[in-house]
């Protein structure tokens, strides 16, 4: 197992873990839902976080039903999907009123125990991320469509722009293949 398991997939072990972590007093299992999920991976490629990681916009159902373009990493998708086959992580589908689903996430007790032994390198720069300088877990919170990481202890918040879609230049060219018997017209050939 452990030669399956990359260094990003470790770190995103980690934040679902400190996410989903109970306390003694909880009965309620606690799981990170999917939208804030992404929201904390973009974060974390935008600030070099995750080393294998890309994003590319992606229609993602909002939790009142609507639709948003947002920049979402399909190689940590293929993660996730890694980590619940190997049985690290559990992975939830609620209905909503609207008749959508919702996928949420939790560390299993064998995840758990894999990050125990994890390098506490990898876990502090992850930590990085996700506490704010009051040393407080942040929050994502999302109001008017817009994303923010919010600290409830010392009320900082901070925009994420996952929802800042980047235009991508691309050039194309016309190609018709010989076979049709008009030539290749990109290149002005005829034959």
């Amino acid at each position: 197992m452990q030669d399956e398991i990359t260094e990003d997939m470790i770190k995103l072990l980690h934040i679902i873990h400190k996410y989903t972590l109970q306390e003694e007093k909880e009965k309620d299992p606690k799981w990170i839902k999917e939208l804030p999920l992404a929201t904390l991976i973009y974060k974390g490629i935008i600030t070099g976080l995750f080393e294998t990681y890309d994003y590319a916009p992606w229609s993602v159902q909002m939790l009142d039903g609507t639709r948003q373009w947002l920049n979402v990493s399909r190689e940590a998708k293929d993660d996730l999907e890694d980590l619940l086959r190997l049985g690290l992580i559990s992975i939830l589908r609620l209905s909503t009123g609207n008749y959508g689903y919702i996928t949420a996430y939790r560390v299993t007790p064998r995840g758990a125990s894999f990050l125990s032994s994890a390098s506490e390198e990898i876990k502090k720069t992850v930590n990085q991320l996700l506490y704010c300088n009051s040393e407080h877990l942040r929050f994502v919170e999302i109001q008017n469509r817009q994303f923010y990481l919010f600290c409830t202890a010392c009320g900082i918040r901070e925009r994420v722009s996952i929802d800042d879609l980047e235009d991508i230049p691309y050039k194309s060219r016309s190609y018709l293949p010989k076979y049709l018997g008009i030539g290749d017209l990109a290149r002005g050939e005829k034959e």
